[in-house]
């Protein structure tokens, strides 16, 4: 029997995680209680362990997806046995979880690192961003990434600094 593995919530007022790293991909073998993904909230990390062993048929949701709790992110099961659709549930849940935030009123946004209000970062990201002086909004823009993480953020800071050492180069010294 394939197993559902679904987005766990992992805290009281989140209602949707983010797949911040697959542990395993298509086609692997897993065994229960190892991990297979890591999910973040906005101020949680957290491993989600294989809840049986066997092979993982289907990874449901790219890293970097924020999704609902509930969204089934993964099937697992023998190699043999034919995978059920479960594309029409999760595209409910996505429905009825866009609908629910248009409908709830928006807290007002914070300002972190220097950047525009309303930026989705995790904590580690906005303390690296407070750290650098680094706006969350341009990162974001940058990356092109719905919420920003530090691995992230260190990797949009190495890339500023390679264009800022190759901007120098190209810029003859004045005396």
């Amino acid at each position: 029997m394939i197993t559902r593995v679904r987005m766990p919530k992992l805290s009281e007022n989140e209602e949707e995680q983010v797949i911040t790293a697959w542990f395993k991909k298509t086609g692997d073998t897993v065994r229960r209680g190892e991990p297979l993904i890591e999910v973040s909230a906005s101020k949680v990390a957290f491993e989600v362990e294989a809840p049986r062993s066997g092979v993982l048929r289907a990874a449901l949701a790219g890293a970097k997806s924020s999704l609902p709790v509930g969204y089934i992110v993964a099937l697992i099961g023998d190699a043999r046995e034919a995978l059920p659709d479960v594309s029409a549930a999760n595209r409910k849940l996505m429905e009825r979880h866009a609908a629910k935030a248009q409908s709830a009123p928006r807290p007002e946004a914070r300002r972190a690192g220097g950047g525009e209000s309303g930026v989705r970062a995790t904590p580690a990201a906005r303390r690296l961003a407070r750290e650098r002086g680094v706006d969350l909004a341009r990162a974001r823009a940058a990356l092109n990434a719905e919420v920003v993480t530090e691995s992230l953020l260190t990797q949009y800071l190495e890339q500023a600094g390679k264009r800022a050492a190759g901007a120098a180069k190209r810029e003859p010294e004045r005396a």
